[in-house]
């Protein structure tokens, strides 16, 4: 088996069939598709079911919900293949996406690619069209590899932390998992490993086709939460011990700093939000109280806020 196709599945009965339909579509054939239903209440089993009876490569594990990650994580101990991907199931891709990725790969001789990506939602109306045609139309791939491929994702998010529109080379996985209970999961995942690798090649054509799918819940899109700051903590802390040691430590410290901006502004957003504190930075307090204890910066946070 040369591609595992990691396909997490919960409540998405709406997109996916849209999802399925285009990991069938592939113009490269040799990969088992791990459908991971993470506890779904919707019609979903009911499709994946029907989408295995009739293609013996889509592969389907159902355990009780665990979130992103422990489906993930459950589709990594069961995949088989030399490379790896992750599809989000609201998601799709365009039929040249896994040829691609394998050809790149090959030619390069790395052991992870990155793709750009069509993003679905944010064209315009009038360019949609054009966009997904562009993306489906056989084109000479163009690729580079980018070294040091540090720099290359420290500068202003050039790369995406998410896991998806990259392609792994399996044994590079082995010992790799997401954190479990916590969002953000992507973060810690791709910056430790990318701190592990000299290079990578990036493709310059969309391999991944990424969907908003309009009011559809979002976590980037919900309030700002206790589990939101207790997930930056952890990813902060998790990146932090992993290259305490790290020849990368430093480039390592800059994607934490990173992390951390982030957080201000979400919470300055907050601030914002109730007009009174509109504008002002978080105070030095709050953020050790982040780095003490979550639960006790998120109060203190909610306090300030009036909430």
């Amino acid at each position: 088996m040369k591609v595992s196709l990691i396909i997490p599945v919960y409540n998405v009965e709406k997109y996916l069939k849209r999802c399925l339909d285009s990991v069938l579509a592939q113009t490269f054939k040799d990969f088992e598709a791990i459908c991971v239903d993470d506890g779904s209440q919707d019609s979903s089993s009911e499709i994946l079911a029907d989408y295995a009876m009739r293609d013996k490569r889509i592969r389907v594990y159902t355990q009780e919900n665990k979130g992103l990650s422990g489906a993930r994580n459950t589709g990594l101990d069961a995949a088989s293949g030399e490379w790896v991907t992750f599809l989000d199931s609201d998601d799709f891709l365009p039929a040249h996406a896994l040829e691609t990725f394998m050809r790149v790969a090959e030619e390069s001789g790395e052991s992870v690619v990155v793709s750009a990506i069509y993003d679905k939602d944010a064209d315009s109306s009038a360019s949609k069209q054009s966009g997904a045609k562009a993306a489906e139309t056989p084109l000479r791939v163009k690729w580079r590899r980018m070294a040091p491929a540090l720099k290359k994702l420290v500068g202003k998010r050039k790369i995406q932390s998410s896991a998806w529109n990259k392609f792994f080379r399996a044994d590079l996985l082995k010992s790799r998992r997401f954190i479990e209970g916590i969002y953000f999961e992507d973060w810690p995942f791709i910056t430790e490993l990318f701190g592990d690798i000299p290079s990578f090649a990036l493709v310059e054509r969309p391999c991944y086709v990424y969907c908003t799918n309009g009011d559809a819940a979002s976590i980037v899109r919900s309030p700002f939460n206790e589990k939101k700051a207790e997930s930056y903590r952890t990813g902060i802390n998790h990146v932090t011990e992993y290259f305490a040691s790290h020849p990368q430590r430093k480039w390592a410290l800059k994607r934490v700093a990173t992390a951390r901006k982030m957080l201000s502004k979400r919470l300055r957003r907050m601030k914002k939000a109730t007009g009174e504190n509109a504008g002002k930075t978080v105070p030095a307090a709050i953020w050790k109280a982040l780095q003490r204890a979550p639960k006790e910066f998120f109060r203190r946070i909610c306090a300030a806020l009036g909430k």
